[in-house]
């Protein structure tokens, strides 16, 4: 399902996937009810899962792109970063809510129970929306997201070497204990940060990485599922398979087939269109 409604001159809704936003004066806020989107920002990743909030600020200084588990359903807000809407100026000072909003560049963060009741509301609208609602619910959701409580700048770049070390060495394994000797981080402040800052524990952020990176050579190369395996560190085809259905929502064999079929539509499509 995907679906795309103007609610005001300078706020988009969308339900669904959403392609690479070339547009740099754009602010994403995004939610996950089902399946994982990765986002890839400069060279740090990113991961958006069931009850997780993404607040992206697409400018001249980052280049991002996305990809998602074959099973995500969720639900994006994108903003014109200059939005002053006077549509609703008597309710909202937007100026000062953007302003809030967009002081860190990115987060991910797990939402708040208000925050996920109303991102519930607006995707059950899906079907059949009602735009006054849709409207209403929207600037709830800025007012409450204003309002969140600030990650420091410092806090985040730290954990993003963390982060961007676990990436760097996909195919290896390493405990949290070890990460904490290594970073020189208390195993409670490294766990709370990590999540605070990437948006799932550090245990799931692997495995997540590690997926996503499988689908990319499944993907772009002939290599053999095994071979793949083993390639992300899983010496056991079984574990990657129920590890890989675990993330992407589908096994791994059926990735591949479903891309084959894809590939080979798309050729047929195109011959078709050259055949004189």
């Amino acid at each position: 399902m995907k679906r795309e409604i103007q609610l005001f001159p300078d706020i988009r809704l969308i339900y669904g996937t959403i392609p690479d936003i070339a547009d740099k004066n754009i602010l994403e806020i995004s939610y996950c009810m089902k399946g994982v989107r990765e986002y890839k920002i400069n060279s740090g990743y990113y991961y958006l899962t069931p009850k997780s909030c993404m607040i992206l600020r697409h400018d001249t200084k980052s280049e991002s792109r996305t990809s998602y588990s074959p099973n995500y359903c969720g639900i994006s807000i994108l903003i014109d970063s200059h939005c002053k809407s006077a549509d609703f100026a008597d309710i909202l000072d937007m100026s000062a809510v953007m302003k809030s909003i967009r002081c860190t560049e990115q987060c991910v963060l797990t939402s708040a129970e208000k925050i996920q009741k109303i991102f519930s509301d607006i995707y059950n609208e899906s079907t059949n929306p009602k735009a006054s609602m849709l409207r209403i619910k929207t600037l709830e959701l800025l007012m409450l997201l204003s309002e969140r409580k600030k990650v420091s700048r410092e806090q985040q770049e730290f954990i993003l070497r963390v982060g961007a070390f676990i990436c760097r060495n996909v195919s290896e394994h390493y405990t949290i204990s070890e990460l904490s000797e290594m970073f020189r981080l208390n195993q409670t402040t490294l766990k709370e940060q990590f999540r605070q800052n990437l948006g799932c524990p550090v245990y799931s952020y692997v495995k997540n990485r590690k997926m996503f990176r499988a689908a990319e050579l499944i993907l772009a190369s002939d290599m053999r599922i095994i071979d793949i395996a083993e390639e992300v560190g899983y010496c056991n085809a079984s574990k990657f398979s129920s590890a890989f259905r675990g993330v992407m929502g589908v096994n791994p064999k059926f990735y591949q087939m479903e891309h084959k079929k894809l590939y080979a539509q798309q050729r047929h499509f195109i011959s078709e269109n050259f055949a004189y």
